[in-house]
């Protein structure tokens, strides 16, 4: 008997010692599988269904995208402090849903009407001459006060629930620094200066803050004259790719390069397969369907995870009323449910 007693308190102690170690998903970033959205996609096809949609679709991360094109940083701040807004940060905290922002946003940061004020801290372009227009002079250590303020006011209202932060470079090509100072660094090298200064800043406001470097357009090849300041993670978006190939060639030496310097572990990959934008040409009265093929995706995710990265999202922009009225409600529901079960595998 007394034998019988002992063995059953250790299987006790064993099961909740083990289920005491059991994180919740939305705490590994080994599961983090997401999309991506605009605040009019959520608002037009409403809150309570697209988490919905995305609880049944097993996935337990939304970006919320601002840009400078479509949706710019107020219009993100108006829909958050909106009643919508906040019934939906609300339903995905009861479904452990995590919230991200993922912003090109580096006018707000570096407000252009200083131009005439402080033309130094803007870009200088291949001409010699500053310019106002898009990104900023990155090496200037005095731009930086300016972001800091900017990003205090910033961070009083948008906190992401992971912790991690999306501040991006302008969506734009060759639109980097030639100044004396700046051109002596690659692109790639120019933005990471940038999200390495971000990191300390933020860390002054959010002490578990990690900072994105965006590999995009020609952000792509790997940065080798600066090196990331720990906490500051790669985030792999390759929009130029062919989808009815696997991943290959350049692009895919250019993430095996990045992940030589930034760490598998915290990687993120942002994907296109959900994006109705791209594959519209970004053209709102042309919205076109989805292109998408099961198959392609589960290739591509297994030789994402082949690589030891295991965060993925895929914007999903433009999957709104519109879109819903001229495909339907059942066409996207069925998308999202074999995406996730793609990010599964």
């Amino acid at each position: 008997m007394k034998t019988s007693c002992k063995l059953l308190l250790v299987i006790l102690f064993v099961c909740v010692t083990t289920i005491g170690c059991i994180r919740p998903p939305t705490q590994q970033a080994s599961l983090r599988k997401g999309i991506v959205l605009y605040p009019h996609d959520i608002e037009s096809v409403g809150t309570a269904r697209w988490v919905k949609w995305m609880k049944e679709a097993g996935l337990n991360l939304i970006g919320i995208h601002a840009d400078t094109f479509f949706e710019p940083l107020p219009q993100l701040k108006a829909f958050l402090m909106s009643d919508n807004g906040q019934e939906f940060l609300s339903l995905c905290r009861q479904e452990r849903i995590d919230v991200e922002f993922e912003l090109h946003s580096l006018q707000n940061l570096l407000p252009r009407e200083m131009f005439e004020s402080h033309p130094e801290y803007f870009r200088m372009d291949s001409t010699g001459r500053r310019v106002k227009e898009y990104n900023m002079c990155f090496t200037n250590d005095s731009v930086y006060t300016v972001i800091r303020e900017q990003l205090h006011e910033i961070t009083g209202w948008l906190k992401p629930t992971t912790h991690r932060y999306f501040f991006w470079t302008d969506d734009v090509k060759d639109a980097f620094c030639q100044c004396d100072s700046c051109r002596l660094y690659s692109a790639s090298e120019q933005a990471l200066i940038y999200e390495n200064r971000l990191l300390g800043i933020l860390r002054e406001i959010d002490p578990e803050a990690t900072v994105a470097h965006l590999a995009y357009h020609n952000t792509l090849p790997v940065p080798r004259k600066v090196t990331p300041s720990k906490g500051v993670f790669l985030e792999y978006a390759p929009i130029s790719r062919n989808y009815s190939e696997s991943l290959g060639g350049e692009q895919l030496g250019q993430l095996q390069e990045n992940l030589q310097v930034f760490s598998a572990a915290t990687a993120h990959i942002l994907e296109y397969w959900l994006d109705v934008s791209m594959f519209s040409d970004w053209k709102k009265d042309n919205l076109v369907e989805l292109p998408w093929a099961t198959e392609r995706c589960d290739r591509d995710v297994l030789l994402y995870k082949s690589l030891g990265v295991h965060s993925i999202t895929s914007f999903a922009a433009w999957i709104n009323s519109s879109y819903i009225d001229r495909y339907g409600a059942g066409r996207v529901e069925k998308v999202l449910q074999e995406y996730g079960q793609s990010l599964a595998l």
